[in-house]
């Protein structure tokens, strides 16, 4: 049996709504019966409030601008590291176990107060920054925005701390010259305590967030492993295009080496309070470079492609859901029918076969 031949473009065809018209007046939208997707409005005629939020919540990407807000950020906890170590604890890691083990030696080696403060203020704002960025999204702008928010303010609380004390807001060479440089009131107290407990909490807060951008060559703060995979690098020598790796790492030590020797001559001259002033100065400059940092953007095609994986998704799940909804219905019938039957089936899985059953 031969089919018919498909009608012509200028053929008039009868449809069910009882019209006649041609296959082209049919596909003209004026008769089309179905009408067309309504377009989603562009980036630029969305609310402000719309944009503002899609712009907060993706993600910053590692690029060129965001290595100079690390190295920034390195030069800021040099500033403040140049006399204490708040976030570098190798040192106070040490230090702690030999308080543990010879703890004659406080305080003429070291103060056990100051080392086990610094350390776990660090460790626990490391750990509450690390895990709910794992929740929130560690690169997510306003998740930066937000924790170095906090860290900013951490410093700059624990620089108006420094400016009341005389110690801290007195030049170096004069607390040198009058002999209480190294005096007990200037390197333990409440005060003292606090102002560790929070340049440690920002610091710790810091070395993750530069984790999460995935340029683990500037960490901002511990520079042992930058010294050892410097000196090893194989391709050490090469051109700066063609070596990221160890031009961020000499970036990170060259930042964290001048912001010690600036925090030390600025120490020497006006005191250790203007230093942390600086260095939490530094920070917000950083704070409002990440509301400028290129993000990463989602693609059109993975967009579409992402709902129409959503839109099958869907279409599987009625179908099992039908599927599994007739199952019940066959199965009611077929129990209906045969009532004892089906009892008698699950007497015998409860018992186990018998005699009978196995001669059945």
């Amino acid at each position: 049996m031969t089919t018919p031949p498909p009608p012509k473009e200028t053929e008039q065809v009868n449809f069910s709504d009882g019209s006649t018209r041609t296959l082209t007046q049919f596909r003209c939208p004026k008769y089309s019966c179905s009408k067309p997707e309504p377009k989603e409005p562009s980036q630029h005629q969305q609310p402000f409030a719309s944009r503002a939020w899609a712009y907060l919540n993706e993600d910053v990407r590692p690029s060129h601008f965001a290595e100079m807000q690390l190295v920034l950020l390195t030069f800021c906890i040099g500033l403040q590291d140049f006399h204490a170590f708040a976030s570098n604890q190798t040192g106070n890691t040490v230090f702690l176990m030999l308080a543990i083990a010879l703890p004659q030696f406080n305080p003429s080696m070291f103060i056990t107060a100051n080392i086990g403060c610094s350390l776990g203020f660090f460790l626990g704002s490391a750990w509450l920054t690390g895990q709910l960025g794992h929740i929130i999204g560690p690169r997510r702008r306003l998740w930066l925005l937000v924790t170095n928010t906090i860290q900013t303010c951490l410093v700059f609380i624990a620089a108006a701390l420094q400016f009341g004390s005389h110690h801290t807001n007195t030049p170096g060479k004069d607390l040198f010259e009058s002999g209480s440089l190294d005096g007990w009131d200037a390197v333990t107290g409440t005060r003292t305590l606090i102002c560790i407990a929070l340049l440690a909490s920002a610091a710790g807060s810091q070395v993750v967030l530069s984790r999460s951008l995935n340029m683990t060559e500037i960490t901002t703060a511990m520079a042992t492993a930058a010294w050892l995979d410097l000196v090893i690098d194989k391709n050490m020598f090469r051109s700066l295009k063609k070596n990221k790796g160890r031009n961020r790492r000499m970036a990170f030590l060259t930042a964290l080496a001048v912001g010690s020797l600036c925090g030390a001559y600025i120490y020497r001259e006006v005191g250790s309070a203007v230093v942390i002033t600086i260095s939490g100065g530094g920070k917000a400059v950083v704070l409002g470079m990440f509301l400028c940092a290129p993000g990463e953007k989602v693609k059109k095609g993975d967009e579409e492609r992402g709902n129409v994986n959503e839109k099958e998704g869907k279409v599987k799940s009625n179908v099992m859901a039908k599927e599994g909804a007739g199952a019940v219905k066959g199965g009611d019938g077929n129990g209906s029918g045969s009532g004892s039957g089906s009892d008698e089936e699950v007497e015998v899985e409860r018992r186990g076969p018998g005699r009978g059953d196995e001669a059945v």
